[in-house]
């Protein structure tokens, strides 16, 4: 099970990640789609791995750059409201995928 500070940092990295892409101008955003939405398909599998309810058809909408802050809060709080929840979690490999994210985001 995660313990409360693995889910403090990932809950930090979230919003650091959330902050840039909500603060940077959009042509750099757009730059950062590709890895947005990587990321994004990661955490949402990962969500499915943890609850069930969670429909394998979901696909992930497909957002302009300036949406790319939206969808990863989104997902990214899923993902945390399903580990906190899941006894046998483990968020530092989703943590560290966020932490890969916010330092290649332009």
């Amino acid at each position: 099970m995660a313990t409360d500070d693995e889910l403090r940092v990932l809950d930090t990295e979230l919003e650091r990640v959330v902050d840039r892409l909500n603060g940077m101008p959009l042509y750099r955003a757009a730059t950062a789609t590709d890895a947005c939405y990587d990321v994004a398909e990661d955490l949402l599998a990962r969500t499915r791995e943890l609850d069930h309810a969670v429909p394998t058809d979901v696909a992930l909408p497909m957002l302009e750059p300036h949406g790319l802050g939206s969808l990863i809060a989104v997902i990214g709080r899923d993902y945390a409201h399903a580990a906190k929840a899941a006894p046998l979690s483990d968020v530092r490999p989703m943590t560290d995928r966020l932490i890969e994210l916010r330092r290649s985001l332009p």
